[in-house]
């Protein structure tokens, strides 16, 4: 049966958004929340609307972009789904695909109608359903992009939403991402250097492990530093990122080689070990050899206009 578009428009770039409450699934519990609950402190909220729970084409939209580790922002993005199914199935739903974002139900259809992204069928008597859609916005709730399509198969443009988190994204946000990077690269620190002083004792069993603990957050590290060079706009704050990571790519590389090496040492296995050891050695001596890392507190601080402070 076709479907029909409300005659409400629907928001456009520019406007404010909406607040709302209602029942959501979160964490595998249904309960009541605030716009202000589901938000928190993130800088950008990624509203997501949606037709149907397990639906394929559902299922495909909100999964690709459950994986917002291609953002490197989930600290400082809200995502928020929202379709008229009841919150029992969200919560159903969000097990089921492992969504680790709030799903609220809109079973009324007032949120999608406030967004004017309400559909509802002809014929049939069938509740109302809400446009495939997503809405972009920023700390003052202003809407900074808008995607919609009237086809319900059309995935969203991801590289779209991409640019669009990072238009939004300002030095504040590539400071608080590099924060969160810097201790990640300490955490990935300390294990790596519990690895040194193993091989330092030949002790190979305790260094494969420690080295294998350091790969984690080394990479969580450059991947967060990365997020936080893309997202500034002066010009310190990005080539600090960028050199940090850089460090933090090659204390990465060199733990997952050290590892290797203490891997086949262990096994006897020394032509191999001095392979990968060599490789290490590398990366960790570029480590060494540059300055360390400035703290977060250290870069410079941006004015209103995201200019630096002199």
């Amino acid at each position: 049966m076709p479907l029909v578009f409300r005659t409400s428009s629907m928001l456009e770039t520019g406007e404010t958004a909406p607040t709302f409450d209602g029942p959501a699934a979160i964490d595998g519990d249904v309960r009541e929340v605030t716009f202000e609950e589901l938000i928190g402190d993130s800088g950008v909220v990624l509203l997501l609307f949606y037709p149907a729970d397990f639906s394929p084409s559902c299922t495909e939209e909100l999964c690709s972009l459950r994986d917002l580790d291609l953002f490197g922002l989930q600290n400082d993005v809200s995502i928020v789904g929202v379709s008229t199914d009841t919150a029992f199935s969200h919560r159903a739903f969000a097990a089921q695909h492992d969504l680790g974002f709030p799903l609220v139900s809109d079973s009324d259809g007032s949120i999608a109608a406030t967004y004017g992204v309400l559909e509802d069928e002809l014929f049939g008597g069938h509740p109302d359903l809400a446009r495939r859609s997503v809405f972009v916005l920023d700390g003052d709730r202003t809407i900074r992009y808008v995607w919609s399509d009237e086809d319900p198969l059309q995935q969203p443009d991801l590289e779209g939403i991409r640019e669009a988190i990072e238009t939004v994204s300002d030095d504040d946000a590539a400071v608080e991402r590099y924060r969160i990077a810097t201790t990640h690269y300490r955490d990935g620190l300390d294990d790596y250097e519990r690895g040194r002083e193993a091989v330092a004792t030949e002790d190979w069993v305790t260094a494969a492990a420690a080295f294998d603990d350091a790969v984690g957050p080394l990479t969580d590290a450059l991947e967060a530093f990365d997020a936080a060079r893309r997202y500034a706009d002066d010009d310190a704050v990005s080539r600090a990122a960028e050199r940090a990571n850089e460090q933090a790519t090659d204390r990465r590389n060199a733990a997952k080689w050290y590892a290797a090496a203490a891997d086949h040492y262990g096994r006897g296995d020394e032509a191999t070990g001095d392979d990968y050891r060599t490789d290490a050695d590398r990366a960790h001596a570029a480590a060494v050899d540059r300055e360390d890392l400035p703290a977060p507190d250290d870069l410079p601080e941006t004015d209103a206009d995201g200019t630096a402070d002199p």
